[in-house]
């Protein structure tokens, strides 16, 4: 990738939409999530994350919008020059079984209050074409007239990505996985327009006597994958599912950062 992109597509170029929605599609979010885990383990700095997608600056209005793409579809964090992956990005880059990388790609798709939304209107009937999407983009969340082609551009292809499309052809968005898909997140505060709240949506989690969970739902998850007790597990599966445990663990609960 290089810093090529045309600046209407950066964090803070153009013109404003009503409602958050990224300017770069699923897989090049996910693309993002892997360039943190493969370089800093789940954890490394904006530069770092710049170099490995190619690019020359971390002030590229390109690099901007990639990682507030990958933000909005809950696969990274970002705490001032440290850009973290989340469990949902650790279960996409590394499923202990296919239906986890389905399941998480699904709700990526769903952390996307523009994709949400559509989802909710059209859940199960046909789609409008091109510029019936356009147009209900434009009445329904104000997005100008220059970012709707792109806009119904990466909603299609995000969507193609997460599996929406596969048991409905490209004209319905039927949730892939099983089960219900999730409810609408919030919406980010105006504070803030990048928030975004980390929502994992595996099954849900034990709870505390008090009613609420006290554990990631990743974590839940991994352990429900393990196999019986007295189960001989081979070796390599076993270092495997140790692998994957450690990295979720190291999100979730990341190292306290160091000051001088």
């Amino acid at each position: 990738m290089s810093d090529s992109t045309p600046k209407t597509e950066g964090l803070h170029g153009g013109s404003k939409s009503a409602v958050l929605h990224p300017y770069f599609d699923l897989n090049d979010s996910i693309e993002v999530a892997k360039a943190v885990h493969d370089k800093g383990g789940g954890q490394c700095a904006r530069d770092l994350v710049a170099a490995a997608l190619g690019y020359s600056t971390t002030k590229s209005g390109a690099f901007l919008s990639r990682l507030s793409a990958a933000k909005q579809f809950g696969l990274i964090r970002i705490n001032g020059d440290i850009v973290s992956t989340t469990g949902e990005a650790i279960t996409i880059l590394h499923p202990l079984m296919d239906s986890d990388a389905t399941i998480a790609r699904r709700d990526a798709f769903l952390n996307v209050p523009l994709f949400q939304k559509v989802y909710d209107k059209f859940k199960g009937s046909s789609l409008p074409q091109e510029v019936g999407l356009q147009n209900f983009f434009k009445s329904e969340f104000k997005i100008p007239d220059d970012r709707l082609k792109p806009a119904v551009r990466v909603m299609q292809a995000s969507a193609g990505q997460a599996g929406f499309f596969v048991a409905g052809g490209n004209t319905r968005l039927i949730a892939p996985g099983g089960g219900q898909a999730a409810a609408p997140k919030s919406e980010p505060s105006k504070a803030d327009p990048e928030a975004h709240v980390d929502r994992s949506r595996v099954s849900p989690p034990a709870t505390s006597s008090e009613g609420s969970s006290n554990v990631h739902p990743a974590l839940i998850a991994m352990l429900r994958e393990l196999p019986r007790s007295g189960t001989e597990w081979p070796p390599a599966k076993k270092d495997r599912f140790m692998a994957a445990f450690r990295s979720i663990v190291d999100v979730v609960y990341p190292d306290p950062e160091v000051t001088s």
